[in-house]
């Protein structure tokens, strides 16, 4: 269990792997103390139980969860740590009679109310679980109760681990000085503590016995909906690892919400809401199919599709509209040309090369079906341009994760990556580093983890040498950078906040700052923050990047020169027109890698002994001049085509709901048609045998043939 434990946590630093195993150790330091009666012993375990589960709910969750599936979940270390209790007052003092019957009954007590506690906390959390979650629609109507008081509610599973606390150092203080007044007084504590937690429940108990029904809940949710009348929907689903996928809906909010249609985004996972960049639009959240059939959505006619996902099949079935693939990125993996996008009425791709991938499927897809609409993601993204003296030459290294499959060149970051890190750490002159490996990093690989771990640790080596150098003003101005992007980040929450306020109300703490809808503007507190962020991190400090901010084309436009893999973001930094560089982990023939993965053929190739990498710092010094600068810029029509990406995007959207809106005009229904084959063809006079209610159940297309 112990390995298993620690190569689930590679992904964490050394020191949280140094608290799972004082957390597994204390556990058993506490049974042997209190066997060999050892007071102090014990009391010095006892207490690095506690450190390291407090320590590992707030740092490592999600060992915490791993904990649980190997059947070592809180409830379980809880009774060890009592069991260790009461062995420890058997064995160091030898406590009978009175004082051993109390601690006891104490422990049983505390069992019995956390029972009733965590039903009633299950009960109200049950009951306050609509089963759609919401953002920027109102559904204030469905007068959900209010929640509970948040001492006596959040984090409740965590408080169990502290309720018998008391009637632990009550005993051991009887046992120490033999007072049992010590014990009775714990056990009294933590009885009281734990009633009035479920008095504090019970108000909202009490209101969450009437709570709105399904029925209910969807028609104030359908009435909603059509009062924003969407005429198009994003639908996203990744069921697998959707925290970390959020990215690739998240890379759309900003097109749609610049859209010339009213648009809808329709997710299937909560994970994904809970991590959904801010938005304007509305967000409809229905984890279960069968609610996703109950969303009404008459005036839809486009539906996209960002992933390929076995959900979206859920969405495909309203033969109303029309279903688009526009995927979360153009790149030569074989993802971008999926042979499941057939499925669709049209394939959206961002210029020429994308149609071409499809081409190479061999008439699977046909020509008519891909449709080129360029990139309206990268209006963000600033061309390449002289830099001041000052700049210091910064490259971004962004590897691409190690995929669903064991191919060993699917990412140069487990063979070449820190290689490629080291050497431009040796470089000559000084280059400043920007690493954002991909949000999936490490999900099934090892291997990569620690690859990560290493790049990770030389890059934070490097800084501390280089803050030492450029003296105290440095670690002046990264704390002010710190404090005044914490205050935006502040303002930035509370204007996501405010998305989702009306559907089950807010804590009683939040009310006074969410009484009023904020009057903030996302993108300039957006730009406030890239510019401080970047401006407080000076010009020489290699920078980390992990998660949604800084955002990906703000390091492009901080970059000289890009290293990574075959994969969108490479497609994506050609419309910069600065020089970039792609792995070739494999050592191909690079002429051959090039015809192969054609995002890549005005590239500096870089092989596995990265020989060509001062070739490729040397071109990021030349501000776009070097020798591909003239390859790039065919490449970048190509693979992104010419003219305004919004426009055609939006020109495509519009011609495609034309269309729909052609073959089902507002209110028409594609309703079935009959198989009877004696029937087919005919208008068909009432059937004697089938009863007037039961007809007039059928859509009114359908009661002609009765």
């Amino acid at each position: 269990m112990i390995a298993a434990l620690i190569r689930h946590a590679e992904i964490s630093k050394d020191r949280n792997v140094l608290v799972l195993l004082l957390l597994l150790g204390s556990y058993l330091g506490m049974l042997v103390a209190g066997v060999f009666g050892m007071f102090w012993a014990f009391i010095a375990a006892l207490a690095g139980s506690y450190f390291s589960d407090i320590y590992l709910h707030k740092h490592e969750p999600d060992l915490i969860k791993f904990l649980g599936k190997l059947k070592w979940g809180l409830s379980i270390r809880v009774l060890v740590r009592e069991l260790a209790v009461l062995v420890a007052l058997r064995g160091i003092g030898g406590v009978d009679g009175e004082e051993f019957v109390v601690v006891f009954l104490g422990f049983v007590a505390v069992h019995a109310l956390r029972l009733a506690y965590t039903f009633l906390c299950m009960f109200i959390k049950r009951r306050r679980a609509l089963p759609v979650r919401v953002r920027n629609l109102d559904l204030s109507k469905l007068k959900m109760p209010e929640p509970p008081p948040e001492r006596a509610f959040k984090g409740y599973e965590r408080k169990l681990l502290y309720l018998d606390t008391s009637v632990i150092i009550g005993g051991l203080a009887t046992d120490h000085t033999g007072i049992i007044g010590f014990s009775v007084l714990g056990v009294a504590v933590a009885v009281t503590l734990a009633v009035v937690g479920i008095l504090m429940l019970l108000p909202t108990v009490n209101a969450c016995r009437k709570v709105p029904s399904h029925e209910r809940t969807f028609k104030i949710l359908n009435e909603q909906v059509a009062k924003y009348q969407p005429e198009v929907v994003l639908y996203f689903s990744y069921a697998a690892g959707a925290r970390d996928s959020a990215y690739q809906v998240n890379m759309w909010l900003d097109t749609l919400a610049r859209l010339g249609r009213r648009p809808l985004i329709v997710l299937r996972e909560v994970t994904t809401l809970r991590f959904l960049a801010y938005t304007p639009l509305p967000v409809v959240c229905l984890p279960k199919a069968d609610d996703l059939s109950l969303l009404e959505l008459p005036e839809v006619r486009v539906i996209l599709y960002p992933a390929n996902a076995g959900k979206n099949v859920h969405m495909l079935r309203i033969a109303e509209a029309k279903h688009v693939f526009i995927g979360h990125g153009d790149s030569d993996k074989l993802a971008s040309s999926n042979r499941v996008s057939k499925v669709y009425d049209e394939i959206w791709t961002a210029g020429e090369a994308g149609e071409d991938r499809y081409q190479r499927l061999r008439g699977t897809i046909p020509s008519s079906a891909v449709v080129r609409v360029g990139r309206p993601q990268l209006h963000a993204v600033e061309t390449v341009g002289p830099r001041p003296r000052e700049h210091m030459t910064t490259v971004m290294y962004a590897p691409t994760w190690e995929g669903w499959t064991a191919d060993p060149f699917h990412t140069s970051l487990v063979l070449m990556g820190v290689k490629i890190v080291r050497m431009l750490l040796n470089q000559p002159d000084p280059v400043r580093v920007i690493y954002k490996p991909h949000p999936l990093t490490g999900k099934r690989s090892a291997e990569a983890t620690r690859a990560h771990r290493k790049i990770v640790e030389m890059l934070e080596a490097d800084n501390a040498r280089r803050d030492k150098l450029a003296g105290a003003n440095t670690g002046k101005a990264l704390a002010r950078g710190d404090k005044k992007l914490s205050e935006l980040e502040a303002r930035m929450g509370k204007l996501k906040a405010w998305t989702v306020v009306g559907v089950y109300g807010v804590w009683d703490k939040d009310r006074a700052a969410l009484a009023k809808p904020p009057k903030e503007n996302w993108d300039a507190l957006q730009d406030e923050w890239h510019q401080t962020f970047w401006e407080s991190r000076g010009g020489d400090r290699h920078q980390v990047v992990t998660g949604q901010l800084p955002s990906l084309y703000s390091c492009y436009n901080e970059s000289d020169l890009m290293i990574s893999d075959i994969s969108s973001v490479v497609s994506d930094f050609v419309a910069s027109e600065k020089p970039y560089a792609v792995s070739n982990p494999s050592d191909m023939d690079p002429e051959l890698f090039k015809q192969l993965n054609p995002a890549a053929s005005a590239a500096y190739i870089l092989g596995p002994a990265c020989d060509e990498l001062l070739q490729c710092v040397d071109a990021a010094k030349m501000a776009g001049t070097d020798r591909l600068a003239d390859h790039r810029a065919i490449l970048k029509r190509y693979l992104l085509g010419d003219g305004d990406s919004m426009v055609r995007f939006n020109d495509a959207v519009n011609s495609l709901f034309a269309r729909g809106i052609t073959e089902f005009p507002p209110g028409d229904i594609a309703e079935p048609i009959l198989a009877n084959p004696f029937t087919r063809g005919r208008t068909v006079m009432h059937d004697e045998t089938m009863p007037i209610r039961v007809i007039r159940q059928l859509p009114s297309s359908m009661q002609q043939y009765f």
